[in-house]
């Protein structure tokens, strides 16, 4: 029997990346995955080659309203919910002067205030299942901050911060928060964030990285999506009475 058999998982940025593998490797240990990314087309094809264990829900996780929507669906098919991966982010370098509003308010909105409303909606789902796990996605670049990177690494290190409080609040209710800070890997199409970038402001923070460590420090990818899919079934697989509040995994 598969370790995750009957329950109903939920995945943010589930369509590339380690989002994509999390998807796969929950499906393959007998969980329902729903999966939500902002790409229809991309959610229907994976879909197709997970099988029946995956739904796809095209949603924005940056638009409360659409996150609402997408859960009030899960919560009419399931009634409930076993765990919730807030793993979506976007990203792309450029120097803070020269960031637009859009750049801006597209990193704060999927990369910190989505995982928050994902969160709200998700608990009384939690709760419903009588209890379950949140796992926040993470970056070492707050460890380590890259220039270039300002808003990307504020909203990964805000993330942290919320993922602790709500850790209390739920707590009680049987709900265990975790945080995944995740470095860098390779493999089904890891590292996009689904922006193009630009190629002034990319080939200057590629520089930037490489003289100042941060290339060799951090950015180097040795391990997996497939091993970071395996941390998350780790983590949501813990007996009741344990639980991992912070899991840096990393490439070495």
């Amino acid at each position: 029997m598969e370790m995750l058999e009957g329950k109903i998982v939920a995945v943010t940025g589930a369509t590339s990346g380690s989002g994509r593998a999390i998807a796969r490797r929950f499906a393959e240990e007998g969980a329902t995955v729903v999966m939500l990314a902002r790409g229809a087309e991309r959610l229907n094809q994976l879909t197709s080659e997970i099988g029946d264990r995956a739904i796809g829900i095209a949603t924005d996780i940056g638009d409360p309203r659409q996150v609402q929507d997408a859960f009030a669906s899960i919560s009419d098919r399931f009634g409930r919910l076993d765990v919730l991966i807030n793993n979506a982010a976007v990203y792309r370098p450029c120097p803070v002067e020269r960031l637009s509003d859009d750049e801006i308010l597209a990193q704060v909105g999927t990369n910190l205030l989505g995982p928050v409303y994902t969160s709200r909606a998700a608990i009384p789902l939690l709760r419903a299942a009588g209890g379950g796990d949140i796992i926040n996605t993470s970056s070492e670049s707050t460890l380590d901050p890259f220039p270039m990177l300002a808003i990307y690494v504020s909203t990964k290190a805000a993330l942290e911060a919320f993922g602790q409080v709500l850790r209390y609040e739920v707590e009680p209710q049987g709900i265990r928060v975790s945080t995944v800070i995740q470095g860098a890997c390779f493999g089904e199409g890891g590292g996009s964030s689904g922006w193009e970038w630009d190629p002034e402001h990319s080939e200057a923070a590629l520089k930037l990285w490489e003289d100042g460590g941060w290339s060799s420090r951090v950015a180097k990818a040795t391990q997996t999506v497939d091993q970071i899919a395996d941390v998350h079934v780790f983590l949501v697989t813990r007996p009741r009475g344990q639980k991992l509040e912070v899991v840096h995994v990393r490439s070495y």
